[in-house]
């Protein structure tokens, strides 16, 4: 690759990440805002809603649960002590608060305490990802290949396409 291909590479390289910085300053303020609107939520939901807004703990111990509920596992507490990094006191107020908004439910028939998310949980958070990722039209596209190219631009050893062409 001779220098003027190097200084063009770079100058693309730049420009993309440049891009990929403001798509995701502007992505995380929508986030902030969709995430305060409630609007992917009705009724009583929102106010599960404002709970996970207001707590530190709360949306990532709801997050893993989700997780794990999508990958067909039972949570336990110590499960998410170790996640989230939080005390066992914290861990057994957000599952009596997730139980109480009926986010999540224990195993049935296991004396071990094993919980997974509601279908409830799974619709709110369905409706959260579909807001957030799926509404975006060509601006999440448009990032997306930003992002794939600024990878490819930036890979050391380039890829094996790469490699075999230079």
């Amino acid at each position: 690759m001779n220098k003027q291909n190097k200084i063009e590479e770079q100058v693309m390289i730049d420009h993309l990440f440049k891009e990929m910085k403001i798509f995701i300053a502007q992505r995380e303020i929508d986030i902030f805002r969709m995430q305060n609107e409630k609007s992917y939520s009705e009724g009583k939901d929102s106010e599960f809603i404002a709970f996970l807004n207001e707590s530190v703990y709360a949306r990532p111990f709801i997050r893993f649960v989700l997780l794990q509920t999508l990958q067909n596992k039972w949570v336990t507490i110590s499960e998410v002590i170790t996640k989230i990094k939080c005390n066992d006191k914290t861990a057994r107020n957000l599952y009596q608060k997730a139980m109480d908004y009926d986010m999540i439910y224990r195993q049935p028939g296991n004396i071990k305490l094993c919980f997974q998310s509601t279908p409830r949980s799974m619709k709110i958070y369905d409706n959260y990802v579909k807001a957030l990722y799926c509404s975006q039209g060509d601006l999440m596209a448009d990032h997306l290949i930003d992002l794939l190219q600024y990878m490819k631009l930036t890979r050391k050893h380039g890829t094996q396409y790469q490699v075999e062409r230079e």
